[in-house]
């Protein structure tokens, strides 16, 4: 008999979950490159199986032509489709495989973007996550992206748990 107990999924404990780990002082934004692109929790759903995040453009991502670095929003994207991934196979560490990202429109310094993180699959270790960023100042989608998230047996040096 299987005594492992199934987590159990409700809206508020997953709002609890992503506020805690977005929040200043948490494991997530303690060190590396996430706290400097610094996420914030806007809302999720479960039945959606979706959450969404938002980043302000900060002078430092700024590329010649001023405006964001086509890297600092796929930082953004693995940061938010991968929480989504892990929220969803906790304890387990996560790690991407892929990320496709499509750039649709620029941004610039002052602008604040969304991405809205969708997970479109959950097999037993991987997760395949869809993912939009748009502009705040006019609703335009910015950037796109699909990726594929695997969640390891390992549970030793997560940082989320």
């Amino acid at each position: 008999m299987n005594t492992t107990a199934l987590p159990t999924y409700t809206q508020e404990a997953m709002e609890a979950w992503f506020r805690q780990v977005t929040s200043p002082g948490s494991r997530l934004l303690s060190h590396g490159v996430v706290p400097k692109i610094e996420p914030k929790f806007v809302s999720c759903s479960l039945e959606e199986k979706s959450v969404t995040l938002s980043f302000d453009v900060l002078e430092w991502e700024l590329n010649p032509q001023n405006s964001i670095y086509g890297g600092i929003i796929a930082t953004a994207f693995d940061t938010a489709l991968g929480l989504l991934c892990h929220y969803f196979t906790k304890p387990q560490v996560v790690i991407t495989v892929s990320l496709n990202t499509t750039y649709h429109k620029p941004m610039f310094l002052g602008d604040t973007y969304y991405i809205k993180a969708k997970m479109d699959f959950q097999g037993r270790s991987l997760c395949n996550i869809t993912g939009e960023a748009w502009s705040k100042k006019d609703s335009a989608i910015t950037a796109s992206a699909t990726s594929v998230f695997k969640a390891l047996r390992e549970t030793q040096n997560n940082p989320l748990i």
